[in-house]
């Protein structure tokens, strides 16, 4: 019996390698629920959008089990950092402040930034409306610290998409600043009605670019699996059909 005990830990590695055991182990997921269409909650309160079909699909292709929590967009990066969870969703782009936190995954979508407001404010210069209107971004977005950089008024930061969008439905500033499609619900929807974009998109100075997931740092064997399942779901068309379900363009 002793001699059994003595191998059991032998026999559970030729059964079980590391790779093996790790491969099927469940990956912690943070993301976001407050940016419609990529990810937000419908009137069930069930976790829908882009981002969530493209986990589910990730994590199929994957062969793991994945657990989602729910986290605020400031609290992503600082949570995949201290090796909270193994990936961070949450419309992340890739700049050199966050490069010293997280590793980054491949493209999986691109982005811009646009202001939207009133209707009636579409005629005017970009510079004006900056120059006299009140403002609004997301708290620790690089929105918020362009519009800090650019507008007269210091911005008011909101914490989610949603309190975003409230801001400007209350009239509590006259511009938001947000990716360009997490505002696309927004403005097709009932409350939305009275706004629209408000100039050009923007894509310098980090206001847009490639979207990437975020992973855990020290796991270079993680971000190669992810990397070859996200090639894979975007070269059979999995991506482009998932993305179809909620946007009537293309995001890659």
């Amino acid at each position: 019996m002793f001699r059994l005990f003595a191998c059991l830990p032998a026999l559970l590695l030729a059964l079980f390698p590391p790779g093996a055991i790790a491969q099927h182990q469940a990956l912690a997921v943070a993301i976001t629920d407050s940016a419609p269409p990529f990810a937000y909650r419908d009137e069930n309160g069930k976790l829908k959008g882009f981002n969530v079909d493209l986990v589910h699909a990730l994590c199929q292709r994957l062969q793991r089990e994945c657990r989602l929590e729910v986290l605020r967009f400031p609290e992503v990066i600082p949570a995949v950092n201290a090796g909270r969870f193994d990936l961070g969703v949450a419309n992340t782009l890739r700049t050199p402040e966050r490069e010293k936190l997280v590793r980054f995954t491949r493209v999986i979508w691109r982005s811009t930034s646009s202001l939207i407001g009133l209707r009636e404010l579409g005629g005017a210069q970009r510079t004006t409306l900056l120059a006299r209107e009140q403002t609004c971004a997301i708290s620790g977005s690089r929105q918020l610290g362009w519009l800090g950089e650019n507008a007269a008024r210091a911005p008011i930061p909101a914490a989610s998409n949603g309190e975003l969008l409230a801001q400007l439905t209350r009239e509590q500033c006259a511009l938001a600043l947000l990716p360009t499609q997490q505002a696309l619900s927004f403005l097709q929807g009932k409350d939305g009605q009275r706004f629209g974009y408000i100039g050009a998109p923007l894509d310098d100075n980090g206001l847009g670019g490639d979207v990437h997931i975020a992973l855990r740092p020290g796991n270079d064997n993680l971000k190669d699996e992810v990397d070859a399942a996200l090639e894979s779901l975007i070269r059979d068309g999995t991506h482009e059909r998932l993305s179809r379900r909620h946007f009537p363009y293309s995001i890659l």
